[in-house]
């Protein structure tokens, strides 16, 4: 995996798996997130026991949290949830000062190489409907959409998404079942 990825502009910045010791940097990330940008990506929780139970699931191995830093400060949180099963499902957020600077491609890539890498048949993953830059994003990348899903949010509502679906393996089927978070 990339230890270190680039903006557009030039900026070096550290890739890393994500800790325990880093819950206090994610909660971090996610009060530094504009609300309108929380609202599209709250995966879970950022309470103390939220986090201590996804990020030590990330430790056991039974996912993939990694963290984009700039310095100390995490500027990019993203994932791969139950790395574990044929199809792993994908979640990306990054800090909006850092939008528009192509993170998202390459977290998406980095993603992509690690699924692949284990195994992976396919990957998953959704994005609210008005999210359009992401959407467009995925599609670009190779996902396709195949339709919408009731999803739970980290704040344990349910709201309905777009559903997309990155093939690995030829003949390759997204999870049945619903949506959201492992913890």
């Amino acid at each position: 995996m990339k230890s270190r990825i680039t903006t557009r502009d030039g900026k070096l910045l550290s890739v890393r798996k994500l800790t325990r010791a880093d819950r206090l940097a994610l909660q971090v990330f996610n009060d530094s997130l504009h609300p309108d940008s929380r609202r599209k990506f709250l995966p879970h929780r950022y309470d103390d026991a939220t986090l201590d139970k996804a990020l030590t699931r990330s430790e056991e191995g039974l996912d993939l949290t990694l963290g984009v830093f700039d310095s100390d400060r995490i500027v990019g949180y993203f994932f791969l949830w139950c790395i574990g099963e044929r199809i792993p499902l994908l979640g990306i957020g990054i800090l909006d000062e850092f939008h528009r600077r192509g993170l998202g491609q390459q977290l998406t890539a980095i993603l992509i190489e690690e699924a692949r890498n284990a195994g992976k048949e396919g990957i998953e993953l959704t994005t609210m409907q008005d999210n359009d830059n992401a959407f467009a994003l995925y599609q670009k990348m190779g996902f396709v959409c195949y339709g919408d899903v009731e999803n739970t949010v980290g704040d344990g509502s349910i709201v309905v998404e777009r559903a997309l679906f990155y093939e690995i393996v030829p003949g390759a089927k997204p999870m049945q079942g619903q949506h959201g978070p492992p913890v």
